[in-house]
């Protein structure tokens, strides 16, 4: 029996926010929370990359940023693809060829489109050219949006700072004759910061999330006309900054007291200047305080409307045949770590964690489980779904088995890739293993946490001597898992650090392998659906 998929994303959204992780959550969302009591839900999983394009890169090519070249965000310093490359090898594709119709709603970030005066990122990428930037000049006649790629329904170009300056959102609030009214605005402090929050008094229709559900109703009507199943990508633009929430949600949280987490003084053993990229130059709870009520009160938001998409589902006669599949991107630090606000340079949970749900078919009872998972683990678990066999090159695993028994490992690592989101580029990876976390900072200090018996990332024990063995057995399973994943950082890797030939002084030959027309890292077969 075929069966259809419902892939709902949010951005920058904590793992404890979740009930089903942490039952504290201050949070209200009666929707996930719902779906969470039908769902497989991963207290472990992990995002492939703590920033926005290399986060959702890996969606929809099943490769780590490394090998697509997506490694922050479209058009920065540190990103070598600025547009996603059509391949036979995209969910979207192969999804085409096993007799799926995909659409495609929200949040994109995997390009700008060949029009580049088409969005503000568009018009702002050509004046930057103007001026002596030459990054967009090999994109100039190229670019990617859903659309060109498969997908039917709603281009959103570029990262759309939240949808509200949109093209598609404006022409829906001019055609409904609506006004967006923004109250209470206030700033963060990095250099070229925008607004990080306010309240919207002028209803609930008038925010993007409103607008993304309606699109997802409406597009899943247009799957379900053309009849056979069909692969639905539902892309929120929140919690993700600014906090631009409705009033209503606000006012849940207006007068909430919100304690410090036991990490905001820090933690014993971390020098790492990058970290001072996020940290803000005071620690002032208060202000994180405030964020966290317009964060909570984003997620609250974004709730309700995935629960009118829920009830359309099930309306509809569509979700109980339905996979339905929920995660984020990445995390968000607010406060972590010495008053670390948005994302990039660390790598601790509070950014590389992410909810991960999975509703089968008609359900199953509420299901907790511990082993590990990974962003990259949704394209083969997809595919999977579809009929498709593993491919050789294919970094993740397909998390099906789990969905049977909980118990069953179908990794025994997770691996996190990132060069930074800003001009200064610091390359980074983490592996976990076990309660075992190694953080490599390439010019920075390692790190190394027990996470059993440090939850919160507080004492790096990098250079504790009793565990120097696991040390040294984490980075050799790193340098393992970078080659198995075709990373170029590698060797490098390796030579810094003494492993393998290096630990002798002599240069080791390097693995190579052959290219392919159609596999980014081996050959691609092509073959039907199983």
């Amino acid at each position: 029996m075929e069966h259809n998929v419902i892939l709902i994303m949010t951005d920058q959204h904590r793992l404890d926010t979740m009930r089903y992780a942490n039952p504290d959550a201050p949070c209200h969302t009666p929707a996930l929370d719902a779906l969470a009591s039908e769902s497989l839900c991963f207290s472990n999983a992990y995002t492939n990359a703590p920033v926005c394009t290399p986060a959702r890169s890996a969606l929809y090519t099943g490769l780590y940023p490394s090998v697509t070249g997506m490694c922050t965000n479209i058009y920065q310093h540190g990103c070598s693809t600025h547009e996603l490359a059509d391949a036979p090898y995209l969910l979207s594709r192969r999804l085409s060829a096993a007799g799926f119709h995909c659409g495609y709603t929200g949040k994109w970030h995997l390009g700008i489109g060949t029009d580049k005066s088409a969005s503000p990122e568009g018009r702002e990428l050509l004046e930057r050219r103007k001026a002596g930037y030459m990054g967009a000049e090999a994109y100039l006649n190229y670019g990617t949006l859903p659309s060109d790629v498969g997908f039917i329904g709603d281009d959103f170009p570029g990262h759309g700072n939240g949808g509200h300056g949109t093209a598609l959102f404006q022409k829906y609030l001019r055609d409904n004759g609506l006004t967006q009214v923004l109250s209470g605005v206030y700033r963060g402090s990095r250099p070229g910061d925008h607004s990080k929050g306010g309240v919207i008094t002028s209803g609930e229709e008038t925010t993007p999330e409103y607008f993304v559900s309606l699109r997802a109703r409406q597009i899943t009507d247009q799957l379900r006309e053309l009849g056979g199943p069909f692969f639905l990508s539902v892309n929120f633009w929140g919690p993700h900054e600014p906090y631009y929430v409705a009033e209503e949600d606000y006012a849940l949280y207006r007068k909430m007291s919100i304690p410090p987490w036991p990490s905001f003084t820090g933690g014993d053993g971390v020098e790492n200047k990058l970290h001072r990229l996020v940290q803000r130059p005071e620690q002032d709870w208060s202000f994180f305080e405030n964020n966290l009520r317009h964060y909570y009160a984003a997620i609250t938001g974004i709730d309700r409307q995935i629960g009118r998409l829920i009830r359309h589902l099930k309306e509809s006669g569509v979700y109980d045949g339905s996979y339905v599949i929920f995660c984020a991107d990445h995390g968000d630090s607010q406060g972590c770590h010495n008053g670390m606000e948005n994302k990039s340079g660390h790598m601790y949970n509070e950014t590389t964690k992410i909810p991960l749900m999975i509703k089968p078919p008609r359900g199953l009872r509420p299901t907790v489980t511990k082993q590990l998972a990974s962003t990259v683990d949704i394209y083969a678990t997809v595919l999977d779904i579809a009929g498709y066999g593993a491919e050789d090159w294919q970094a993740g695993h397909s998390l099906l088995p789990l969905l049977e028994n909980p118990g069953a490992a179908v990794r025994d690592y997770a691996v996190c890739e990132s060069v930074g989101a800003f001009p200064l580029i610091a390359m980074q990876r983490m592996y976990r293993s076990g309660p075992m976390k190694y953080i490599f900072n390439c010019g920075g200090a390692d790190e190394l946490y027990d996470l059993d018996a440090d939850p919160w990332e507080l004492r790096n024990l990098v250079e504790d001597p009793a565990y120097r063995a696991r040390l040294d057995d984490l980075k050799n399973g790193l340098a393992a898992a970078m080659y198995r994943h075709h990373d170029d950082s590698a060797p490098w890797f390796c030579k810094m650090n003494r492993l393998g030939g290096w630990r002798l002084g002599e240069r080791p030959a390097l693995q190579a392998r052959e290219p392919s027309a159609d596999g980014p890292c081996g050959p691609f077969s092509g073959r039907e659906p199983l």
